[in-house]
């Protein structure tokens, strides 16, 4: 019986790796039981980590600002393959996580720490940069990445602006004669993992700036600045779903880099670490991650795998930490799905060991019944 696993992170709880050990671990002693694990992430936090497990190279780490420069800087990593590409992801320098939850102020978080990161790997002789968007702690539209790669944002009296949210209405002038021809002649691709444009209703500051601790007040005053940046960049990027992923990041990169392009997430990391080679043969896909909803069949890579897998009729299963009672399970194609943290209390349902524990268990019962 050939088992494939692409679990997800459990965000908060668990990695996707802890977890894939854990079940291989729980698996191992079943005879005629044959497990192939795929890393799986979709542009958010793990991204990085997923893409380095399919290529030869070596991780890199700085020292680089955190999204507020009130706090400490990090200890950012990327990964440098030997043939040139950076692995890169925004939560490493600019993530909402780096920001405790009483400190956070999207007015003023920056993605300069990104932009940092990917400069370094530029110096290196990186020639391809991969960047993985979800995560962040910002609403900036990528002024940050943009400053630290050069460019000069400047208002109506040619004064510098501070690269934040804050100052995105301000923007008069910008200056690029600053950005070296190697960061022009260099390749950015860019992973969503969300499908939203810019600004509006469906946009960057309105879907997500409150959960980075935006007031209401705060969220008009950035959808404002974006939607000024919009009449900048024009409406042919502004509108491109994932535009709006990471605080609007995609926005000036589009604008201001030569080779610049913007894929979801979760089909590239996959074909990237040969998800269709290891479903060839494959009894049983079991996927999952931290809540399972009807954002999971909307481009996120649990979803992705579930729709592949249901193409070659191989069926899936999923365990989850939570369900949301509102998915309606018989319509999303899954043999199983389970919940192993769902009716928990908080602290219990995000304990790390707990919640790798539960899962192994789960998954281990699923491959059991066959």
């Amino acid at each position: 019986m050939k088992v494939v696993l692409a679990l997800d992170k459990f965000k908060g709880s668990a990695t996707a790796s802890e977890l894939s050990c854990d079940v291989q671990q729980a698996l191992s002693d079943l005879p005629g039981v044959q497990v192939v694990t795929v890393p799986v992430a979709d542009g958010g936090d793990g991204t990085t980590a997923a893409l380095a497990g399919s290529h030869r190279g070596q991780w890199v780490t700085i020292q680089a600002p955190a999204p507020l420069l009130s706090l400490d800087p990090v200890n950012a990593s990327y990964y440098c393959c030997d043939d040139g590409t950076a692995f890169i992801e925004v939560a490493a320098a600019s993530g909402l996580a780096l920001v405790p939850e009483g400190k956070r102020d999207v007015m003023r978080a920056t993605s300069l720490g990104t932009g940092l990161m990917m400069f370094d790997a530029i110096e290196r002789g990186c020639h391809e940069i991969i960047l993985g968007l979800g995560g962040s702690a910002t609403c900036d539209g990528g002024m940050g990445i943009m400053s630290a790669l050069g460019a000069e944002f400047l208002d109506n009296e040619y004064h510098h602006l501070y690269p934040s949210g804050a100052s995105l209405d301000q923007i008069t002038h910008i200056e690029t004669r600053g950005i070296p021809s190697q960061v022009q002649d260099c390749r950015f691709t860019l992973l969503t993992d969300v499908n939203i444009p810019l600004c509006g209703e469906t946009g960057a500051a309105t879907v997500f700036a409150p959960q980075k601790g935006a007031t209401p007040q705060q969220v008009t005053i950035l959808d404002n600045g974006l939607r000024h940046l919009s009449s900048i960049i024009g409406n042919r990027i502004a509108a491109m779903p994932g535009c709006g992923a990471a605080g609007g990041i995609p926005a000036l990169m589009m604008h201001l880099l030569q080779h610049c392009q913007l894929l979801p997430g979760a089909p590239f990391v996959l074909d990237s670490c040969g998800l269709d080679d290891a479903l060839d043969g494959a009894d049983l896909v079991i996927t999952g991650e931290g809540r399972l909803d009807s954002q999971t069949l909307m481009g996120k890579a649990p979803g992705v795998v579930i729709d592949r897998a249901r193409r070659r009729g191989i069926p899936v299963a999923a365990v989850c930490g939570a369900i949301d009672s509102a998915l309606n399970i018989a319509m999303t194609g899954l043999q199983a799905a389970i919940a192993v943290s769902g009716t928990l209390p908080h602290e219990q349902a995000m304990d790390n060991a707990g919640t790798r524990a539960r899962v192994a268990a789960a998954i281990r019962q699923i491959v059991l019944k066959g």
